[in-house]
């Protein structure tokens, strides 16, 4: 795996010394966000409209999360995605918030399940996306350590079949993938969304100041185009993320 990887790094950083390239390094496949079947995606396609934007052509990079900021000190790549908060002893420089995630736990409505607190979830059966249990606050990670009917997976289709199945009673996951992956069962049981998480908003990461200056200019003017609010309705059915008015320091 690290020798692939490494390969695809060379091959990528070769590949993109031409003036007007930028490589991008993004996640891995997470539909309607990543598509690697058809090179396409949300976030895709909104980042390549922002370098195309800057005067760049995007070239993506496919490596997975945890490698990508790492990557990009190591000096491989321009643009490092998906990057959570600032880091104030680091030689990057951070985007404004470029796109939203919004976890929630979603049920099936027929179960009519009263789920105010994260604590509710511990006498559930709960499968939730790798991770979870680390990225979605105190509370929850102390219901995931007493819960005995508490799982993860990578996999989030199964996350979406064990629920439409009612082989489980709540799935915990982003809303967009869960919509996204409901599609593709074609299944139209009503569910109920129970909003306990804050939106997860995210930046892009830079070495260079002046590129990180180009991209948010860049992103402001994106998301001021109908193009911007199309691509939601087209990957996600909804309009639901940033704007350029809700860009917080």
């Amino acid at each position: 795996m690290r020798t692939v990887l490494a390969l695809s790094i060379l091959l990528f950083s070769t590949f993109c010394t031409a003036e007007k390239m930028l490589t991008v390094l993004v996640g891995m496949d997470k539909p309607p966000y990543i598509q690697l079947q058809d090179g396409t995606g949300f976030e895709l396609e909104l980042l390549r409209k922002v370098v195309q934007r800057m005067g760049y052509e995007a070239v993506f990079l496919h490596v997975p999360n945890a490698r990508i900021r790492y990557l990009l000190e190591q000096g491989h790549g321009d643009i490092a995605t998906l990057q959570s908060v600032r880091e104030p002893s680091s030689d990057l420089f951070y985007s404004m918030p470029y796109i939203r995630y919004q976890n929630a736990v979603i049920t099936l409505r027929q179960n009519e399940l009263q789920i105010q607190l994260s604590q509710d979830l511990a006498r559930l059966r709960v499968i939730a996306f790798q991770n979870a249990s680390q990225v979605l606050g105190q509370d929850f990670a102390e219901m995931t350590e007493t819960s005995r009917r508490y799982q993860e997976t990578t996999n989030q289709k199964t996350q979406v079949d064990m629920l439409l199945a009612d082989r489980v009673d709540a799935v915990v996951m982003d809303i967009n993938i869960f919509h996204y992956f409901r599609r593709v069962a074609d299944d139209n049981q009503p569910i109920q969304l129970h909003s306990l998480f804050p939106a997860s908003d995210y930046r892009a990461a830079f070495r260079d100041r002046r590129l990180q200056q180009a991209f948010d200019q860049a992103l402001a003017e994106v998301q001021q185009r109908e193009r911007y609010r199309q691509l939601q309705l087209e990957f996600f059915g909804s309009v639901n993320q940033l704007t350029a008015l809700t860009h917080m320091p």
